[in-house]
C-alpha cells in the first residue's frame, strides 16, 4: 500500500438518566427531560498519516474540529446540569482510539439567551472526564426550559500511533447524562 490510510468514526449514543443529587431532588419522573444530539455520530471519514499530520495541532495528529449540538428540553424551569461519560486517556482527556478526544463548549443558550458555563471543579474550558457542566448568568446558577450547547469535538493521535501498515477503524464511544 503506497498511502498509509486510515477510516476514523466516533460514535456518540445519547443516553438520558437522572442522577440522584441535591439539585434534582425535586425532578419528578413525569418531569422528564428530552436530549437530544445532532448529529449523533461524527465520521472523520478517511484520512493519510500526512493529512493528519499536516493539521495544526501541535505535537499531534488532528482529525479537524466537528461541530455538533446538544439540545436539553424540560417540561419546567429548572437548573440544568450535564455531563458526558467515556473512557479517560488522562485525567484532563477522554480516550479515543489509539489517542485523546478534546471537546468544547463553542457556546450555549438557555431559553434563547446566551449563558455562560460552569464545570463543579473549576472555571470554563475544555471538558474533562468527571465534570458536571451548569448554566450561570450573572455570576449565579441560571434555571430554564431549553438548553442549547454547540460542541467542538476534536481526535487527535500521537506521531507514533498515526504509523499504521493497513486500513484501521478507529472508534469511540460516549455518553450525555442529565442529573
Amino acid at each position: 500500500m503506497t498511502g498509509l490510510l486510515r477510516m476514523h468514526r466516533w460514535m456518540i449514543p445519547i443516553t438520558l438518566a437522572s442522577l440522584a443529587s441535591l439539585a434534582s431532588t425535586s425532578v419528578m419522573a413525569s418531569e422528564a427531560c428530552r436530549m437530544t444530539l445532532s448529529p449523533s455520530t461524527v465520521d472523520y471519514g478517511v484520512s493519510t498519516r500526512a493529512e493528519l499530520l499536516a493539521r495544526p495541532s501541535g505535537n499531534d495528529g488532528s482529525f479537524g474540529v466537528r461541530t455538533v449540538h446538544l439540545r436539553i428540553q424540560c417540561p419546567a424551569a429548572r437548573a440544568i446540569r450535564w455531563s458526558f461519560a467515556a473512557p479517560s486517556s488522562d485525567a484532563l482527556h477522554y480516550r479515543w482510539a489509539p489517542g485523546r478526544l478534546q471537546i468544547r463548549i463553542a457556546a450555549a443558550r438557555l431559553d434563547g439567551a446566551p449563558v455562560q458555563w460552569q464545570r463543579d471543579e473549576g472555571e470554563a474550558g475544555l471538558l474533562q472526564p468527571g465534570d458536571r457542566i451548569t448554566a450561570w448568568r450573572s455570576g449565579s446558577l441560571a434555571a430554564g426550559r431549553h438548553l442549547e450547547v454547540e460542541l467542538e469535538i476534536e481526535a487527535r493521535v500521537s506521531d507514533a500511533s498515526s504509523r499504521v501498515a493497513d486500513l484501521q477503524r478507529f472508534e469511540g464511544l460516549g455518553t450525555f447524562q442529565l442529573e
